[in-house]
């Protein structure tokens, strides 16, 4: 029987790397443990796995070290923990829309597609990671990320450390299953330079900003019968931070957020266009159809039956959100654009300190007409923080949307 368990996860973990069979992985069936090095990751899976946006490719992922732990006796209860040492990514920036995303890597499995054992078991896994760097090719600048003490885990509904059986949240009768991630790390650097070329000005230092810990919050929607993803919510959380700029630094941030515009606005539109088509070939079931169009009021009393909680903690839209604590932002003049030898001229140095508490940012790629409007009345946790939702609530009547 265990023989038969650790064949079918193996089959699993095999996706995601290249050239590597099942049979290739060194695993013990009685201490559960095994080491590989020198790991090519498949990028393809890698996106479709992340459900990353058509502007942004993988086109190289590297592990030097890698081991895995598989208590074999608490499967249900208690997660795989993999532990890798050295990852490197490199990403590219795409000027028109790459192919769509297909499916996840946990649905594609040799004869069973349906959310069984073995998916739960794979998607329940714990990483570790001691450092990895990501880096991004864009046309008008290249950037590389660094994370230290870097760890993925499956938590509650609550974001609280449990057994994994209490980490899914399941409703037989819509065929759906919500699942909740936390990925945490020590330390993140972000580096951004201009590429050389003919239209901008070099002038201006890399742009730098080191912070100290931070956490990414996932809930995921998947289909039982395929897998599939039908909707994710994404929380980027980050405690205090401090970020001094220059004038020509603040200048090269706007400069590269508009070489990404065009790009993410493609993006987007084929986005929506593919949703259009499959909202034309594929209608919406009667359960989400009445969610739609008649929203049920949101309710304070403990959920009684399997579908009362499963509304309580569903992701109804997909939505990205951001929230920092504190924000100090100190912007001065560039000290190298003057002549030390000349005093400069009153009035040129100057500098400016802005500070934000509690600072939120909300993105809906696509909210659908006549769709629940929730996402106003404070349902995630940014608006519940600074009361933005009860300003929501008693505005709403006067909103036609």
């Amino acid at each position: 029987m265990a023989g038969i368990i650790k064949k079918q996860i193996l089959k699993h973990l095999s996706r995601f790397t290249k050239n590597l069979s099942p049979d290739k992985i060194n695993l013990s069936t009685l201490k559960g443990e095994g080491q590989l090095s020198n790991l090519e990751l498949d990028e393809e899976v890698l996106q479709n796995m992340l459900d990353l946006p058509t502007w942004l490719a993988v086109t190289r992922v590297y592990c030097n070290k890698a081991a895995i732990r598989i208590q074999w006796t608490k499967l249900k209860t208690s997660p795989i923990c993999l532990f890798l040492d050295k990852v490197e990514v490199e990403m590219r920036t795409c000027e028109e829309p790459r192919p769509s995303n297909g499916p996840s890597p946990i649905a594609i499995t040799a004869g069973q597609s349906e959310y069984g054992f073995a998916e739960k078991v794979v998607e329940g896994m714990s990483v570790r990671i001691n450092s990895i760097t990501i880096k991004v090719q864009a046309r008008a600048f290249h950037a590389s990320f660094e994370l230290w003490q870097l760890q993925g885990n499956s938590l509650n509904p609550k974001w609280q450390r449990s057994d994994l059986r209490y980490t899914r949240v399941t409703d037989p009768k819509r065929g759906e299953v919500l699942t909740f991630k936390e990925i945490n790390w020590q330390t993140l650097r972000i580096e951004a330079d201009a590429i050389e070329s003919d239209d901008q000005d070099l002038g201006s230092t890399p742009l730098r900003l080191i912070t100290n810990q931070g956490r990414i919050r996932i809930a995921l929607k998947r289909r039982i019968k395929d897998c599939n993803v039908l909707a994710s919510k994404l929380l980027f959380i980050l405690d205090d931070l401090l970020w001094v700029l220059t004038d020509s630094q603040l200048k090269a941030i706007i400069h590269y957020a508009k070489s990404l515009s065009e790009a993410m606005e493609k993006s987007a539109q084929q986005r929506k266009s593919m949703t259009a088509e499959s909202l034309q070939t594929a209608p919406p079931s009667p359960v989400i159809h009445s969610l739609w169009t008649e929203p049920p009021p949101f309710s304070t009393s403990s959920p009684n039956n399997i579908s009362q909680y499963f509304d309580l903690y569903d992701v109804k839209e997909s939505s990205y959100h951001t929230f920092i604590s504190r924000l100090d932002l100190h912007i001065c003049n560039d000290s190298s654009s003057v002549d030390e030898d000349e005093p400069p001229p009153p009035g040129l140095q100057g500098a400016m300190q802005l500070t934000f508490r509690k600072l939120g940012f909300d993105y809906y790629p696509i909210h659908r007409p006549a769709s629940s409007q929730d996402w106003l009345l404070g349902e995630s946790p940014l608006w519940q923080t600074n009361g933005i939702g009860k300003c929501a609530q008693c505005c709403n009547p006067q909103w036609n949307i």
